[in-house]
């Protein structure tokens, strides 16, 4: 059974859409429908919700945030839950997914994702359950897997993500070119890596490094 079929449709979910980018806005308007099982509303982030909260509010990972900070600044109620935000987004970092979660968004998709996905996850978030799409869980959980790095391996980690050579590592860092191969073993080792390439690209999506490799 699908999930919008008309059985489930009879207690729609209001959804408020806060996302920046208006063509999702407009993809999801026409997703979300009501014989899907769906009310929707476009969200103004410069107003306050209440009374009328929508069940679930769809937005980018900027809004969200500025949701979030804003309902914990401003309730009147301290024993006020934080509203349920589903965050759709190209931020794919492990430390970004993360953060988000930690401040109390319950969903998260990437851009990319499949319609069902994207209404599986609202239905969820209309449980009272979190929910993360495959590629975001799968960040997640590789980012609590890991070994971390020590310092120096992470300043040496920076040098190789900008294309630099052991030599000129070496050079940067004051140290010997032996002690920039043991280094770089190391966080191979630790990254699961067999090329600083693969490992300067697993950094970047960790969030461990600003510069794209």
């Amino acid at each position: 059974m699908s999930p919008w079929t008309p059985a489930k449709a009879a207690d729609p979910i209001s959804v408020a859409i806060a996302h920046t980018d208006p063509l999702v806005r407009a993809g999801l308007a026409a997703v979300l429908t009501p014989d899907r099982g769906f009310t929707v509303a476009m969200a103004d982030d410069s107003t306050d919700t209440e009374p009328n909260e929508p069940d679930v509010t769809v937005a980018d990972y900027e809004t969200a945030l500025s949701l979030l900070d804003r309902s914990r600044s401003t309730s009147a109620r301290p024993t006020k839950t934080l509203p349920r935000i589903m965050v759709l987004s190209h931020r794919d970092r492990a430390s970004e997914i993360r953060h988000a979660l930690d401040l109390g968004v319950q969903g998260y998709l990437l851009m990319g994702c499949d319609l069902d996905e994207m209404m599986l996850g609202v239905r969820a978030l209309h449980r009272g359950q979190h929910h993360l799409d495959q590629s975001a869980a799968q960040r997640v959980v590789e980012s609590l897997n890991h070994q971390p790095l020590t310092s120096r391996e992470g300043d040496v980690l920076q040098l190789i993500a900008v294309g630099h050579v052991n030599k000129t590592i070496a050079t940067e860092l004051d140290i010997s070119v032996g002690t920039v191969k043991a280094h770089v073993k190391a966080i191979l080792a630790k990254f699961g890596a067999k090329t600083r390439t693969e490992a300067a690209a697993i950094a970047q999506r960790r969030g461990l490094i600003a510069t794209a490799f």
